[in-house]
């Protein structure tokens, strides 16, 4: 390990430039020659120079970085968002930091804003919805933040998610055309207003039909419990023929556990789910979904968030895109 970390000024004193020059090379300024920038940059290289970022942010106000914040690390939906993210983000020179929420309740507390916010970061994209206590701090210290996939603007944050009601509604249609009458729902935890939204939009197209839908075949997880046997079984007593469920990756486990059951999927029972992840993950399900045009959504929030960054007064923005059905073999 080196005595001492390598310093703008060790490397000018070395190379006999000042250190403006030194720095600007480093940025590969144009207004250095390329035969300079190069030496430097070599010459960094060899003395094993570090940039400090923390330094430089302090000097101009910016880490050009970005905290992204989801609650589950196992669900293939936030790393495929968060890839999108970064890639759109790094046309700018930004970088992302990934945190994850340390509350109960799937929902962006204070001490998980207080943990990205001492990184220095200059945004925030959630993909869960922040506490009142969070966003009484966001106002306060005038941190810009755009929520993904879920409604903010009744809290006043910039949102951009999907039409959850219209999503749940087209795999009502899709169910009802292929005979289904007996339709059960398996949700996320009942606060989280998006897995409300794709019910009530299932519940319409029923009762436009004419076909009802008793309470007991909504099935909701709890934070603290999200095993879906218990749903499954329950569902299943009540000899339903299709289930909607909440996410795909929900829905792949209930297909797991149905074909444990004996049952065959589409056959016996029919499945779908929501955001479509087999569009960039290849699982051989070939599960039926609801698509949220990710890369849309994903180039709405970024812009957003740097409108945000660039005046933090500007009006609310609420982007809600369409959701649309992606017919597979399982539903």
């Amino acid at each position: 390990m080196a005595d001492k970390r390598v310093l703008l000024k060790d490397i000018a004193e070395k190379s006999g430039l000042t250190i403006n020059t030194v720095s600007r090379a480093l940025k590969n300024k144009s207004d250095i020659s390329i035969g300079t920038r190069e030496y430097v940059q070599k010459l960094a290289v060899d003395m094993g120079y570090i940039p400090d970022v923390v330094a430089s942010s302090l000097r101009s106000g910016f880490t050009k970085t970005i905290g992204i914040m989801f609650d589950n690390l196992s669900n293939p939906y936030y790393m495929i968002m968060t890839e999108l993210i970064h890639n759109e983000l790094k046309k700018d020179d930004y970088d992302i930091m990934i945190f994850t929420s340390s509350g109960e309740n799937a929902q962006f507390d204070l001490e998980s804003f207080q943990k990205m916010v001492s990184r220095r970061i200059d945004g925030i994209i959630t993909f869960l919805k922040p506490t009142p206590d969070v966003v009484k701090a966001i106002h306060i210290n005038r941190i810009p933040l755009v929520i993904l996939g879920r409604e903010g603007d009744d809290i006043g944050i910039d949102s951009i998610y999907t039409n959850d009601f219209q999503g749940g509604y087209e795999i009502g249609r899709r169910l009802v055309q292929q005979g289904h009458k007996n339709i059960g729902y398996i949700g996320a935890p009942q606060d989280i207003l998006c897995s409300l939204k794709r019910l009530e939009g299932l519940r319409t197209y029923l009762d436009e039909q004419g076909i009802s839908m008793p309470v007991s075949r909504s099935k909701f997880l709890k934070h603290y419990d999200l095993n879906l046997i218990k749903p499954i079984d329950d569902l299943l007593e009540q000899k339903v023929t299709a289930i909607f469920c909440f996410n795909d990756t929900m829905a792949y486990d209930v297909i797991t556990i149905l074909h444990q059951r004996g049952y065959q999927v589409p056959g016996d029972i029919a499945v779908a789910g929501y955001d479509n992840i087999e569009e960039r993950l290849r699982v051989p399900v070939e599960l039926t979904t609801i698509e949220t045009h990710k890369e849309e959504l994903t180039h709405k929030t970024i812009q957003t968030l740097k409108k945000r960054m660039s005046n933090f007064d500007s009006p609310l923005v609420k982007l809600v895109n369409e959701a649309k059905i992606v017919i597979r073999k399982t539903a």
